[in-house]
């Protein structure tokens, strides 16, 4: 019986047994009745809301929109088509442009390679004549008779006159296809701009027939779903007449339900009732129990309560005695006080005193402050001319340095390959750097990324002029630009967005200015306030250029909840953290700190151009002659320095025979008048007897 008192039978599933009742004595299995009944009520009220089968409901909802799903696809189907129709007609003239180009290239080798071989036919040629004209002067040494040589040079000369006519004949020829080339690239020009021409009426006309296109889909698709739609409302009608009818059935049955319930909680509450009464007697005789134990320690506190009054009677005394010794002490503080507000009155006097001077001393700093500015406006606006005419300078001193230094790389290589040919016998081969002539491998002459000589004037602006630009032209503006559309990397933002964005960091970042230039700030409009606190915050992040601002501008947004293409504003609450990531994404440390950097630092780094490739560059052509051809030259000249000392000491020795030779002479003279004197008859030993024989036949002979 006490185990029926608290259990009872579950007869509402398709197994009896036995579950927790709420009549129990024990607190936990009350718990578990109760739990168990309202998930018991739940279940009952989801199955009655749950419909019977969820295939035939999708198959139901896919049938009510398979006709606008139809439209859509044969609509798409449609707009795809003109699509691919239209790219294709307008791509046809870009193939045939392809395809005639490639007929150009293929005619253009053909006819390098006759001019190739004509090229090759005509130096063969001239090498055979240069080599007769060679042979012919090496045997004009034996000839000794003037008409001789000048018929030989008459002959040379026209041998030599018809080479060069021949070589003029090709010149011409060359010039002449240069020509019909010319002509040819003005008619590919006229055929070029005719198929642009034909291009964009082509585009055009497809861009009307697909707006055209569109709107008519967009006309069906919008009639599929209103006639989807009024049959959806019929059906939807009549489903909620059913469940309307469902609801107030099962409120009648839940009606029923509680009076059951009432009845079965009223006998509950009687039961309980009777528990209570028997708890309240426990509770009352325990109560009395207690009641004489306290009054047993009331006693006791009696007797400490009279032991505690006699030292406080002599505490008492005692505070009473310093009591008397504090009012003594009181009075000679109440003194020095008075003397102490006299002296805080003098200084009052004096602070006020040194706030006024102070305030006019930041009256008279703030106008000079503007006053430098606007100077320093006007010399950077002079720098960056400067600048400007420095690049455009140094462009025009590198062409023509480059242009000498190409020309003498070409005399080199043309001296080159006359001493290949000409005194070495072999076949010149040109070098394999040879297409730096034609200026391959040429670093860039500016610090952008375009070549053009108009880039040396391009300047980064700085992260203050680019902020004082936004805040002039945005100042006083109504309009609210809190939400931007994304189109792509490196949008520009609009002005007033930046701004929004500016004001935020200076108000949630002020932490990063100095207290004493805020103090200074204070006197100032508004304008100039907020660019001297945002010239010192970017300072702090490393914000330098235009271009950071931009970055710092991506890390202040975020997408909008509603329309994920627009970005919106972040909540000030996470204006830090957008700085931490920026600073972490963004910031490099330098030995120079950020804060001692000036703006014309900035426009410095962005004209400073990179200037690692030019010595390779400088190098690779004054170096453009090989390393072989070069030992070649040292081994030739080494081979020339020994010709022309043997020559040397070949004239000097003919120098000294023809010496030799006149003084010869001029002795032979002098013993023929001393031999043939008449002085000589009259001697008895004449100097023919002392003269060796061999002197006299030479003599005779002479």
């Amino acid at each position: 019986n006490e185990y029926k008192s608290y259990l009872r039978m579950d007869t509402d599933a398709d197994t009896i047994k036995l579950v927790p009742c709420i009549d129990s004595k024990k607190k936990e299995e009350r718990i578990l009745a109760r739990r168990g009944r309202i998930e018991k009520r739940n279940r009952n009220a989801k199955n009655q809301g749950k419909p019977k089968d969820k295939n035939e409901e999708k198959k139901e909802e896919d049938k009510d929109t398979a006709k606008s799903r139809h439209q859509i696809e044969m609509s798409r189907q449609r707009i795809e088509k003109l699509r691919y129709d239209g790219t294709e007609l307008v791509t046809n003239v870009g193939v045939a442009a392809m395809a005639r180009e490639d007929a150009r290239k293929v005619g253009e080798e053909d006819l390098n390679k006759v001019r190739q071989e004509k090229l090759e036919a005509e130096i063969k040629a001239s090498m055979e004549r240069f080599e007769e004209i060679t042979k012919r002067w090496d045997s004009a040494n034996g000839l000794k008779i003037p008409q001789h040589l000048g018929e030989m040079m008459m002959s040379q000369r026209d041998l030599i006159d018809s080479m060069i006519a021949e070589k003029d004949k090709i010149i011409q020829e060359f010039q002449l296809e240069l020509k019909a080339k010319d002509d040819q690239y003005v008619k590919d020009l006229k055929k070029q701009a005719e198929d642009v021409d034909l291009i964009v009426e082509r585009m055009n006309a497809q861009i009307k027939n697909l707006m055209k296109a569109y709107r008519e889909e967009l006309t069906k698709i919008d009639q599929a779903f209103e006639s989807e739609r009024m049959e959806m409302l019929d059906k939807h009608r009549k489903d909620w007449n059913s469940l309307s009818k469902q609801r107030s059935d099962n409120e009648i049955h839940y009606l029923e339900e509680g009076e059951n319930r009432v009845e079965n909680f009223a006998n509950q509450l009687e039961h309980l009732r009777v528990q209570d009464a028997e708890e309240y007697n426990m509770v009352k005789i325990k109560l009395e129990t207690d009641v004489q134990v306290l009054e047993q320690q009331l006693q006791a506190m009696r007797a400490t309560y009279q032991l505690n009054s006699e030292k406080l009677d002599y505490n008492f005394t005692v505070l009473k005695k310093r009591e008397e010794e504090n009012t003594i002490t009181k009075s000679q503080q109440k003194r020095k006080i008075t003397r102490l507000q006299d002296t805080l009155n003098n200084l009052r006097m004096k602070l006020t005193k040194q706030e006024r001077q102070f305030r006019d001393d930041n009256q008279a700093l703030a106008d000079d402050y503007k006053r430098i500015t606007d100077q320093f406006r006007e010399l950077q606006k002079k720098s960056k001319h400067f600048q400007a005419t420095d690049t455009r300078k140094f462009i025009e001193i590198w062409l023509m340095n480059e242009q000498e230094a190409i020309e003498y790389a070409q005399q080199i290589l043309d001296e080159d390959k006359i001493i290949h040919n000409q005194q070495l016998g072999l076949e010149w081969e040109p070098p394999v750097s040879l297409d730096i002539l034609e200026g391959e491998g040429r670093p860039p002459l500016t610090a952008g990324p375009s070549q053009n000589e108009s880039s040396a004037t391009s300047l980064i602006r700085s992260a203050r002029s680019a902020a004082d630009e936004i805040i002039r032209t945005t100042s006083g503006s109504d309009l609210q630009a809190s939400k931007t559309t994304v189109y792509g990397e490196g949008t520009q933002h609009h002005p007033i967005l930046i701004k929004s964005v500016l004001e935020l960091l200076s108000g949630e970042a002020d932490f990063l200015v100095e207290k004493k230039l805020v103090h200074l700030l204070a006197p100032l409009e508004h304008d100039e306030r907020l660019l001297m606190k945002l010239d010192s915050i970017f300072k702090a992040i490393g914000v330098e250029t235009e271009d950071d601002i931009n970055k710092l501008t991506e890390y202040f947004l975020r997408p909008d909840e509603k329309n994920p293409k627009e970005m919106v504003l972040i909540h000030p609450n996470q204006v830090l953290k957008a700085i931490r990531l920026f600073v972490a994404n963004n910031f490099i440390p330098t030995k120079t700190s950020p804060l001692l950097k000036q703006p014309s630092d900035i426009n410095d780094k962005a004209l400073k151009r990179n200037s690692e490739q030019d010595a390779n560059y400088w190098n690779k052509l004054a170096n453009i002659l090989p390393d072989v051809n070069e030992r070649k030259w040292n081994a030739l000249y080494s081979g020339l320095q020994k010709y022309y000392s043997v020559l040397t000491q070949r004239s000097k020795l003919i120098e000294e025979t023809e010496k030799l030779q006149n003084q010869n002479s001029e002795l032979r003279m002098l013993l023929q008048q001393y031999v043939g004197s008449r002085v000589n008859q009259d001697l008895q030993i004449p100097p023919t007897h002392t003269i060796p024989n061999d002197v006299l036949r030479s003599y005779a002979r002479d």
